[in-house]
This record gives C-alpha cells, sequence and structure tokens, in this order.
C-alpha cells in the first residue's frame, strides 16, 4: 500500500464518484491501520459528509476501497473493517468466475439458423449472390475466382447446386455461411405452429401453411455472436427480398418478410439489429399478460421472461428489448437473485427457472 495521504486520496476520489457519496467529503482522517489472515492490508478511515453529519466508516485495502455508508464506531472498526474486506474479496472471486462463465458461454453461443419459407420449390443460387452483391457489397465467390480476384468469400459448389456453403470474411474472421433449398416443406407443420405466435403478422399462419419448400440457412464460426447476427441479417434480409420468399422461420416464430427487411434498416447506422435476430414475444392469460425473449441464447445469455403483469403490452416488450439490448451489447451476465433497474428506486428481482413461454431455463423479471 501506498502513504497515508495517498491512501486518504484514493478514499475522497472514491466517495466522488456520482454512485457513491456523489462529492469530497467535509473531513476525513486515518484511524488505524492493520492485517488481516490472508495478509490483505489495510488502513480505516473516518468521514462525514457535511459539518454535521455523522462520522462514517470508510477503508483502503490491497482489495480496494470501500465504504456502505455505515457509522463509524470506534470500539468495532477493525471488524466492521474486515467484513468490508471480506465483500471486496468475494467481488474479485465472483468476477474471476464471471469471466470463466462467459467463456464458457461463449463456446455455445454464435450459431445462427433460419427456415426461409419458399412459395415454390425453386431457388437460383446464382441471382441470390447477384442480390447479395448488389445490397451489401459482399462478393460471394468461387473458390477458383477468389484465387485470381480480390473476392470477399470462398465458394463450395455442390453437384445439384441446391446447396451452396461459403467462407465470408466479417469483422477480420471467415464465418462460414451454408445454405440449401428443400423442395418440401419444414417437417411436422413446425413452421405452421410457431406461425400462431406472431401477433404483428396475422396472415402469419397461412403465410406459413402456403409454403411448398425452405432454405436452411446456417452460419457458423463467427469471431463473436455479434458478427455471425449481423451476417445472417444480411442473408435473411436479401432472402426476404425474393419474391418467392413467404416468410422466415427462427427463434420459435415465423417472420413477416417485410418486417424482417425493415428491421434491418438498423445495420445502415451500425447498430446491432435485435429486432432480426431476437424475438419479442407476447402471451396473454386470465392472470395478465406474459413477455419473453427468444434468441438471447445465441448471444451466450439466458432467455428472459415476464409474467403474468398488469401492465401494457408495449411496455413490456419495450422493457426486454431494452435489456435485451444492454445485456448483449455490454456483454452483462445476469443472473438468479440478482436485482436489475434502470433508476435508483428500481430493483426489480431476477429469478431461474423452467421457463414458461421459452423452452430450457429462463429468468423471470419480477416487473
Amino acid at each position: 500500500m501506498q502513504s497515508r495521504e495517498e491512501e486518504r486520496q484514493r478514499v475522497i476520489e472514491w466517495l466522488e464518484h456520482p454512485n457513491e457519496l456523489g462529492c469530497k467529503p467535509q473531513k476525513i482522517e486515518f484511524t488505524q491501520e492493520f492485517t488481516d489472515e490472508d495478509g490483505i492490508e489495510c488502513m480505516i478511515f473516518k468521514y462525514r459528509k457535511t459539518l454535521f453529519s455523522p462520522w462514517l466508516l470508510a477503508i483502503s485495502s490491497d482489495s480496494g476501497v470501500l465504504s456502505e455508508m455505515q457509522k463509524y464506531d470506534p470500539k468495532t472498526e477493525i471488524e466492521d473493517a474486515k467484513k468490508l474486506i471480506d465483500f471486496l474479496k468475494q467481488y474479485w472471486k465472483n468476477m474471476a468466475n464471471l469471466e470463466q462463465e462467459k467463456q464458457e458461454r461463449a463456446k455455445k453461443a454464435g450459431t445462427f439458423l433460419a427456415f426461409v419459407l419458399l412459395k415454390e420449390a425453386k431457388w437460383s443460387a446464382d441471382e441470390f449472390e447477384k442480390a447479395f452483391k448488389a445490397e451489401w457489397g459482399i462478393g460471394l465467390k468461387a473458390k477458383e475466382e477468389n484465387e485470381e480476384s480480390a473476392g470477399t468469400a470462398e465458394q463450395e459448389h455442390t453437384e445439384d447446386d441446391m446447396t451452396r456453403v461459403y467462407l465470408v470474411e466479417q469483422g477480420g474472421n471467415g464465418i462460414m455461411l451454408a445454405m440449401s433449398c428443400m423442395d418440401f416443406p419444414v417437417p411436422q407443420e413446425e413452421a405452421e405452429w410457431h406461425a400462431q405466435f406472431n401477433y404483428m403478422w396475422k396472415d402469419a399462419v397461412e403465410a406459413a401453411k402456403s409454403h411448398k419448400a425452405h432454405i436452411m440457412v446456417s452460419i457458423l464460426g463467427a469471431k463473436t455472436p455479434q458478427d455471425g447476427g449481423v451476417l445472417y441479417t444480411k442473408v435473411i434480409t436479401t432472402l426476404c427480398r425474393q419474391e418467392n420468399t413467404v416468410g422466415v422461420y427462427a427463434n420459435e416464430v415465423v417472420y413477416e418478410p417485410k418486417f424482417f427487411i425493415a428491421a434491418s434498416e438498423m445495420l445502415q447506422s451500425s447498430d446491432l439489429p435485435i429486432l432480426n435476430l431476437v424475438w419479442f414475444g407476447l402471451a396473454r392469460s386470465e392472470e395478465g399478460v406474459s413477455a419473453y425473449t427468444c434468441g438471447l441464447e445465441k448471444f451466450g445469455k439466458d432467455e428472459m421472461e415476464i409474467l403474468d403483469s398488469d401492465k401494457q403490452p408495449a411496455e413490456l416488450r419495450d422493457f426486454l428489448l431494452n435489456t435485451a439490448a444492454y445485456v448483449i451489447t455490454e456483454d452483462v451476465l445476469l443472473h438468479d437473485g440478482e436485482t436489475l433497474g434502470y433508476t435508483n428506486e428500481q430493483r426489480l428481482k431476477l429469478v431461474k427457472s423452467e421457463g414458461v413461454n421459452v423452452s430450457g431455463e429462463s429468468l423471470k423479471i419480477m416487473f
């Protein structure tokens, strides 16, 4: 540790942060120092916000600076300081575990899959490549062509030419894009069943029933889920512009092509097209309105649900949208038992349990 005056200054700077005391204390004094059982050195300080405020406890230690704004008691100051040190130790242990958890989740994230529903069993890969190049400026070229020019993707042809595999350069990384046209509907009427959950498209079920073939689109191997999600959105958007496309079955729902195209406009401002990547579902019951996400697992996050709320559907949907955008862009992991809030007063409890409207487990937000 540094000198008493330097450690005192560390405490002052910590207290000045808007999330803490929010200002420089009126007075701060060193009281004593000690070393705990684990060899952590600690200096104890007492401070007050104003001249007439009570003295409060703060520490500066090898584990960090901390104050919980508790009253300073000279009789128990070492015991109280040790509790603050224990809190800091647990914090750093949690941070290490969190980083490990992120790495484990990242191994399972980044894969995107969709079934583009077609009116007729026909598809031209060559025409798709031209349209994709025109819309996004990314050339999907054959390997032999790529060796002769500065193309951005290598392509693998198959004998029937109904399956194409590309290695697309994006974000400084090669991402695998696999596309295969199947001359039959999605099996077991999956698309028709999940189409009923699109509350924004009244003709979703009829559109799904009309499809006679589909293109399976897979994105694998992206350096980050965001990179994979951007490429996925570009590919599906181009396919949605084709007259033969009637819908997109992904995230346990069927998207309307014009909705998917409109949502992808976020790419023009380099924003993550979250409405293309995560479905924000709504369900109504006698107990109230529920909202849920489907697609967050592709980013290594837990799906989220709000159950049986008395709030308006739009408010629930917007809350989940903002929360999903936050956990993806800031790479935040939420856990069972934690709280979530967007103001100093808001503290919404999180409970992880078996999903109600989604498969597997989900985080329930007590909203």
